[in-house]
């Protein structure tokens, strides 16, 4: 029978766009661009007998058994089905679009963008910027799969760092370091400067605001018009 436009609409509009599990954007179109969609509509409960997760149920293509998540995740969740249950999943579903309700419809657009970016260039400046609460990405127009994939990558890595840091001990920390270090350099053999800072903003959660560190980091590719060359030799005192 295949997915309704009804409950395709109903899937991408509650979940904001987003990945359920690592928040990154998944479809992206410019007026002069190709477009890209780099998300999937997954299965909660799979229709195939061999599939994830299967069991009978009246419906499997119904927006209340999918969730919509990057390529990369959704793959991991086909994979481990003993770590992603229909239980576990059910509630990363419900987490997101609780997520995608409260914190974007709040004052997030709202939200000051800096207008300039120191561009990061060692790793031991990358750990300080990610020794945050939360993270927000940015990237130019992607203009192939791989770089799509590339980027995705990245924006994964940087969610999962910002995890491992909060609990390593020093000694870690100064390993962590230098696997940011080499991603720097993997990132500008590639074409691509890591710009980014570390503010403290405001958030709404229902009826309560708090102040969390928010890391902003932007991917830009080293040709873009955007980035501002300053020579400190020649500027003036």
């Amino acid at each position: 029978m295949g997915i309704s436009s009804k409950d395709r609409k109903n899937l991408w509009g509650k979940s904001g766009n987003r990945c359920a599990i690592c928040k990154t954007e998944l479809f992206n179109k410019k007026s002069n661009a190709t477009e890209f969609n780099i998300g999937d509509e997954c299965h909660i409960i799979s229709s195939k007998k061999n599939g994830p997760r299967h069991k009978e149920i009246t419906a499997y293509d119904t927006a209340d058994n999918l969730i919509l998540l990057c390529r990369n995740h959704h793959k991991e969740i086909d994979t481990l089905v003993d770590t992603y249950t229909e239980e576990l999943l059910r509630y990363i579903k419900q987490n997101h679009e609780n997520w995608v309700n409260t914190i974007l419809k709040s004052n997030i657009d709202k939200t000051p963008k800096p207008k300039f970016l120191i561009r990061i260039t060692s790793g031991k400046e990358l750990l300080e910027i990610l020794s945050a609460t939360g993270c927000r990405t940015d990237y130019d127009e992607i203009e192939t799969e791989d770089e799509a994939e590339f980027i995705g990558g990245l924006a994964q890595d940087f969610l999962d760092y910002l995890d491992i840091i909060s609990l390593s001990e020093p000694y870690e920390k100064v390993k962590i370091t230098l696997s940011l270090n080499n991603m720097l350099k993997d990132l500008e053999s590639k074409g691509y400067f890591l710009f980014g800072e570390k503010k403290l903003e405001s958030w709404k959660f229902g009826d309560n605001n708090e102040k969390l560190e928010i890391a902003t980091l932007v991917i830009k590719k080293i040709e873009s018009a955007d980035i501002i060359k300053v020579d400190l030799n020649n500027a003036s005192a």
